[in-house]
C-alpha cells in the first residue's frame, strides 16, 4: 500500500484537483496500533496530500462494496460516480496493480 500511497501523494503535489484520502478499516480492539502505523507511514514517506485515517469497521460502509477478502480497495470518484475500482487480495498490490490505479486517473480529472 505504500508504495500506492506515496505515487498518489506525488500525483496530487502535481495536480492540487486531484483529492484522495486512505481509510484503514479496523476493529476497536486494534485501533492504537492502526493509528501508530498510519502516522509511522506518513512520517517515514513524506506523505503531504493524501489524509491517513480509520474507520472501526472492518467491512467497511455497505454503500462502498468493499471486495470481500481485498487487504486493498481502491475507488476513484467522480462528483459521486464510481469510475474505477481496484481489489487487490493480500499481498497483490504490488507496482503493477499501482499503475493500473494511476492509469485510471485520467477517468476523474478533466483534463
Amino acid at each position: 500500500m505504500t508504495g500506492l500511497v506515496k505515487a498518489v501523494d506525488e500525483k496530487i503535489a502535481e495536480n492540487p484537483e486531484l483529492k484522495a484520502f486512505v481509510v484503514r478499516l479496523t476493529d476497536t480492539d486494534g485501533e492504537a496500533e492502526v493509528v501508530k502505523a498510519l502516522r509511522d507511514l506518513a512520517a517515514e514517506h513524506g506523505i503531504e496530500h493524501v489524509p491517513l485515517t480509520l474507520m472501526e469497521d472492518p467491512a467497511g460502509p455497505p454503500s462502498y462494496k468493499i471486495a470481500e477478502g481485498a487487504e486493498v480497495t481502491v475507488l476513484l470518484w467522480r462528483q459521486i460516480e464510481v469510475e474505477a475500482k481496484h481489489a487487490f487480495a493480500p499481498g497483490q498490490l504490488d507496482e503493477e496493480g499501482v499503475k493500473r490505479v494511476l492509469a485510471d486517473l485520467p477517468k476523474i480529472l478533466d483534463e
